[in-house]
Order: C-alpha cells, then sequence, then structure tokens
C-alpha cells in the first residue's frame, strides 16, 4: 500500500510541478485573464530574495483512512496517520532577487557552479511539525540532523530500539540521528565517492547544450501550456482567488515528452525518459486550483481522488498542497554544529543502504558478498564491468550510481533490488 500511495502521490507532485514550472518560465500565456493572473503570480516569487513551499496531504487521518475504503484499498491506522501528519518543505534564500541567481561556468567543461550566494534548506517535518529531517546547505558548508526515533514511532514501531542501532556509531553521528546539527563538506564526500575516478569526481565533463535546441525547447513548452492547459476564474475561497487549471493528463505528459526527446543527444540521462505517457497517468482531464493572495501565489491544491480508477461515484477528496512564500527568513548556518567527515558520512551511508536490504546494520552478519551489505564504511565485493553494464542498462541508474553504491557496501544484488525498485 505504502510503495502504491508513493507512486499516486509522486504522479500527482509531478503534474502541479510540471504546471508550475512551466508558467513560471514561459510567464506569456495570455488566452485567458484567469491564465495571466497565474502567470504573473509565479513570476513574483523570483522578485523576492528567499521563497518556500511546503507539500502535505491536507486531510485528517480519518479522512485518508475513508479515502482508502473509498478507493476499495484499505489504509491502516498507522499508515493514514503518518500521511496526514508529514510534510516536506523547501526553502531558498539568496543576497540579491532570486531571478538574478545564475550559475556560473565550471572550469574545463566541469558542472556548473552554484552561485555562492545561494542557500538551501530541505526539511521534512511530523505530527506537531517535530523536526524528523533537515538539511541545510550554506555556502560550502552542508548541514544536517535527524530524529531516527521519531521515524521509528511514526511508523507505530517501538522507538526503544533506535538505541541498539547506533550504540556503536560513532558521537558525531549519534547526535545527528537524534537531533543534533552536523555540518560537513559536500565537495570532499563527492571526491570521496569518485576517489578512483568512478564516483562523481570523476564523471565525465557536463555536456553542453546547442543553444538551438534550447530555444526549442522553450518554444515548445509556450505551445503545449497554450494548447493543452485551459483556466477558469472560480472566484474566491477563504479570501483568496481560486483559479482552476486543466489539462488532459495523458496528452500533457506525451507532449511533454516529445518536447525534451531532442535534447537526448546531447543528454544521455534523459534517454531514460519513456517515449510515451506512463500508464500510471490516466486518460482524461486532471485539474488542480491555483490559490492568489493580492495576485501573489498562496497554494497549489491537487485532488488525488482524481488518479483513483477504483474511486466511487462521489469519491472522497484527498487533496495535495502545496503551499507557496516568497518572503522566508533567510537561510542561516546552524551554531554548534559537529564536523563530521566523508568516512563518517560514507559509514553512517552504509549502515542504513544494510538495514535496507536485511542485513544486520551494525555490520554482525556482513561479510561483503551474498545479499548482505557490510557494516558501517565496509566495502561490498566489487562489481566488474559486466555487471554495471547490466545494472545501468534499464536506465534507472548511471555507471556513476551504480560505483558509488556498491562502495557504500551495497553488492550486485542489493544494486539490482534497489534498480527494480526505481523502474
Amino acid at each position: 500500500m505504502i510503495r502504491r500511495t508513493a507512486r499516486t502521490t509522486l504522479v500527482a507532485a509531478a503534474c502541479g510541478t510540471v504546471l508550475a514550472t512551466g508558467l513560471a518560465a514561459c510567464g506569456t500565456v495570455q488566452q485567458l485573464s484567469a491564465a495571466d493572473k497565474v502567470s504573473t503570480a509565479f513570476e513574483k516569487l523570483g522578485q523576492g530574495k528567499s521563497f518556500s513551499a511546503k507539500l502535505s496531504v491536507d486531510a485528517t487521518a480519518e479522512q485518508i483512512e475513508a479515502f482508502g475504503t473509498a478507493t476499495g484499498e484499505k489504509i491502516e491506522k498507522d499508515d493514514a496517520a503518518a500521511l496526514a501528519s508529514l510534510s516536506l518543505s523547501v526553502a531558498v534564500s539568496a543576497d540579491k532577487p532570486l531571478k538574478d541567481v545564475q550559475p556560473s561556468k565550471g572550469a574545463d567543461g566541469a558542472a556548473p557552479k552554484t552561485d555562492p550566494s545561494l542557500s538551501s534548506s530541505f526539511a521534512l517535518t511530523g505530527k506537531g511539525g517535530a523536526s524528523l529531517f533537515e538539511l541545510r546547505q550554506v555556502g560550502d558548508r552542508a548541514f544536517a540532523k535527524a530524529d531516527l526515533a521519531g521515524f521509528v514511532s511514526l511508523t507505530g514501531e517501538d522507538a526503544s530500539e533506535v538505541d541498539q542501532l547506533t550504540a556503536s556509531l560513532p558521537a558525531a553521528i549519534q547526535g545527528a540521528l537524534t537531533g543534533k546539527w552536523v555540518a560537513f563538506d559536500a565537495k570532499e564526500l563527492q571526491a570521496a565517492g569518485g576517489a578512483d575516478g568512478t564516483g562523481a569526481a570523476g564523471a565525465s565533463p557536463a555536456p553542453s547544450l546547442d543553444p538551438k535546441l534550447t530555444d526549442g525547447l522553450a518554444s515548445s513548452l509556450k505551445d503545449i501550456l497554450n494548447n493543452d492547459l485551459s483556466f477558469e476564474d472560480k472566484g474566491k475561497k477563504d479570501g483568496k482567488e481560486r483559479i482552476t487549471v486543466t489539462a488532459p493528463a495523458r496528452k500533457l505528459a506525451d507532449d511533454l515528452l516529445k518536447a525534451f526527446q531532442p535534447l537526448t543527444k546531447d543528454l544521455p540521462d534523459l534517454d531514460a525518459l519513456p517515449k510515451t505517457a506512463p500508464t500510471e497517468i490516466p486518460d482524461r482531464n486532471l485539474s488542480l486550483d491555483v490559490l492568489l493572495d493580492g495576485g501573489a501565489l498562496s497554494a497549489v491544491t491537487f485532488d488525488l481522488a482524481q488518479l483513483e480508477e477504483k474511486a466511487t461515484a462521489t469519491p472522497l477528496p484527498l487533496p495535495l498542497r502545496i503551499a507557496f512564500g516568497k518572503d522566508a527568513p533567510a537561510i542561516q548556518a546552524p551554531a554548534d554544529a559537529a564536523t563530521l567527515t566523508s568516512e563518517d558520512i560514507l559509514g553512517l551511508l552504509g549502515t542504513f543502504a544494510g538495514g535496507a536490504f536485511g542485513a544486520d546494520p551494525l555490520g554482525a552478519e556482513a561479510n561483503g558478498t551474498g545479499t548482505g551489505v557490510g557494516g558501517p564504511g565496509e566495502a561490498a565485493a566489487p562489481l566488474t564491468d559486466a555487471q554495471v553494464k547490466e545494472l545501468t542498462a534499464g536506465g534507472t541508474m548511471n555507471e556513476e550510481q551504480v560505483r558509488l553504491y556498491n562502495k557504500l557496501g551495497m553488492n550486485y544484488q542489493d544494486i539490482k533490488d534497489l534498480a527494480a525498485m526505481g523502474s
């Protein structure tokens, strides 16, 4: 059920993101005054020095359980409570308007460098706004903290097992898993992942795009958004203007995929994109509501019930909500953060990779082969070139990702299982 719910939510979020991003980038949609209002509202987000977005399911646990009943798939009480309480927040800030933030060119064809004035934050919160995980980047430093016990409690499990899981970890990592900030250098971690030339540091130089292709893509997106989207002003809701944006979901997805196809020659990673819309996207119109407050973007809501084939004749609503803000506080580096080395981080990731695939998370059953993985920082058997070729054949992972997972303690079968989960 969890995987199905996650996939459904992902499809809905993708629909909302595609529409929002397209409108913000294309700002010339003029066929209706309602469309002009929406386009202007998205453009305003870039005029400020900060921006935030918060994604959540706008329903109680009881409403989520009732939705499961209406669609013929029972949602357990604990799962419903978890979904109702979770929210995902993203924020960015800079010392200048966000529309003026531009990446600088990397040396010798390397990937573009992020504007040093740009800071970002990613946070997952649970019941009552309790912090479950937060990641910040300020300049060249990244900061993270997590509440592992909170995660465990969210699923209805015994949080006391957390002490056993973390007992043998370094003190700084134990602190990070119990809500204390740790700091690390993202570049150092990247170098550790590609020290032998196969990971991120040894990846091929970033490809350059033919300007004609990017201009053609922009033109195609404008045409698609003008032709596939319709806008209707629905008056006011709770004091905010409500505009409904409707599109034929399958056609919109197909048109967007076709628009990106010319880029696959210069961007190999895009070759994994399907040629046609996934079957999860229904072949019918889908709508989302855009809420404006004084002309500024307030929220976007999408009713997940629209995606359900098994819904009753009058399905219960299950709104997915993205709340926006353009005056969020500037993102600051937390004080008193303990510094982690790249070895600490790789060991931590290896620990959770082991736990995710059934091995003893503390390494008691680790041997680097078979179905388990190594303990913290312990390597699995190196992959052969043939295994790497097979693992990347499906398009869900590239070689750099596969080799880094192997360094983190995941063996061939583990990575194969992970690739299957993402297909």
